[in-house]
């Protein structure tokens, strides 16, 4: 793609997604604290978002469900 061109809709398990291109940056190498950095708050992500479907799976095991009557 070039820089300000917009791919056509693409179906993906979450819906359609549609790619707008703003910005081309040449590559470069990062430096070992930005890469850290950034290795560690994909962790920090990651153990959330684990944490939360951990929760929601127990909550869902403990529930209880009714049937209203009708």
């Amino acid at each position: 793609m070039r820089v300000g061109e917009t791919s056509p809709p693409a179906r993906r398990r979450l819906g359609f997604h549609i790619i707008q291109l703003t910005d081309l940056r040449p590559a470069r190498q990062m430096v070992f604290e930005e890469a850290r950095q950034e290795a560690v708050l994909a962790l920090e992500t990651e153990k959330r978002r684990s944490a939360v479907q951990s929760l929601v799976a127990d909550l869902v095991r403990r529930a209880e469900f009714v049937r209203p009557p009708g």
